[in-house]
């Protein structure tokens, strides 16, 4: 059909990577088509712009799913998809397209302004990054921590919501035992979830919130293994990646309003996008480094860090999981940083660690009622 364009759709409900669908607009209206399906008046639908240049389209509306009022996200899969889903808008989007539209000519109109000597581009270039990640670590900075826990506060309200959060039990016991450990002395005051997902994954939302989902536990080989992603995470918090991937995304007009105070204006975006964050290799390098140091602070043995990704790897190899490994697209377990984090490993003072006094068997096996519980309470 023309005009059909590949997206993705993000929901609390859905995989954090989201899930693939087709939309196309058909009069006033916009059709998705997939395990999902919607019909979306065109006037119920706002636009978000997000992405490092503010070229990613996202159409944002809620509806009813099942007793509770959820907020959904689709945003096209590349240029073309773009190029389409904006070249069949109903006019009722167009206000708010032309917006994006103009930001996209302007991005381009820049580019092109800059490409007068090879020397000129790379000075531009290299300036241009100095000084937007140095804004980018003073915007964070002016950041009250109440403000974070109030974006992390939503952020999490959102799953709980759906009814996915698995609030108790021998799984919440222990990722709470590891990260108190890992977390003792913060400034900020943390919270612990288990997500009711299949997929392997764990993720920091601002002002001391993890959720880890239900197949990393299964996947973990030992509590230790837990540890060493939950101390990773725990420093994408401490070192403000989380807030800061965040402020790139939604942009900082949006998220000045948060910082005055109105949240619910980013619930939205941030729902679905805070399990997709996607942190640059600097950061995963620090956050691998200060989260081994948190470890060998606790008394907790630190190659469960690298345990886990060669978990990872061996479960990709052999196919053995039916769950996707969402974890390794958002922190790519790469060979040079698999090798960087065990020789950050030598370097540490040989030492005998405790292990952690946690029944894992006992943890593993008790998810499914977890999850029993926590359908019986919703």
């Amino acid at each position: 059909m023309n005009g059909r364009f590949a997206a993705r759709l993000y929901a609390p409900h859905l995989p954090s990577a989201g899930i693939a669908v087709d939309a196309t607009f058909v009069g006033n209206r916009l059709h998705v088509d997939g395990s999902d399906a919607h019909q979306v008046d065109a006037n119920a639908i706002t636009v978000h712009i997000g992405g490092f240049d503010h070229d990613q389209l996202q159409l944002c509306w809620t509806s009813t799913h099942g007793h509770a009022a959820v907020q959904w996200a689709l945003t096209p899969v590349d240029a073309a998809a773009l190029a389409t889903a904006l070249g069949t808008a109903p006019a009722a989007l167009e206000p708010a397209l032309r917006k994006f539209r103009r930001r996209g000519q302007r991005m381009s109109a820049k580019w092109w302004l800059l490409g007068g000597t090879a020397a000129t581009l790379v000075l531009a270039i290299v300036a241009a990054w100095w000084s937007y990640g140095a804004l980018l670590d003073w915007a964070a900075s002016r950041v009250p921590p109440e403000v974070e826990a109030k974006l992390g506060e939503a952020t999490v309200s959102e799953l709980r919501k759906a009814g996915r959060l698995i609030d108790k039990g021998p799984a919440v016991d222990a990722v709470t035992e590891i990260g108190g450990k890992l977390t003792a002395g913060s400034r900020y005051q943390y919270h612990w979830a288990v997500l009711d997902e299949a997929s392997i994954n764990a993720f920091a939302a601002p002002g001391g919130h993890v959720v880890v989902h239900r197949g990393l536990i299964e996947a973990a080989k030992t509590p230790e293994e837990l540890a060493g992603v939950l101390a990773h995470e725990v420093q994408h918090i401490e070192q403000r990646h989380t807030l800061k991937a965040m402020m790139n995304g939604v942009g900082w007009a949006a998220l000045s309003t948060a910082v005055l105070g109105d949240v619910s204006a980013m619930v939205g975006v941030l729902a679905y996008q805070v399990g997709t964050l996607s942190y640059s290799r600097d950061l995963e390098a620090e956050a691998d480094r200060l989260g081994l140091a948190a470890l060998v602070k606790a008394d907790i043995a630190p190659g469960g860090m690298v345990d886990f990704f060669r978990t990872l790897e061996q479960e990709g190899e052999k196919g053995g999981t039916a769950a996707p490994i969402a974890l390794l697209s958002s922190h790519p377990a790469t060979d040079s940083r698999i090798a960087a984090i065990e020789a950050d490993i030598a370097r540490l003072p040989v030492k005998t660690y405790p292990p952690l006094a946690i029944d894992w068997s006992a943890v593993q096996g008790s998810l499914g009622d977890d999850k029993a519980d926590s359908a019986a309470a919703e």
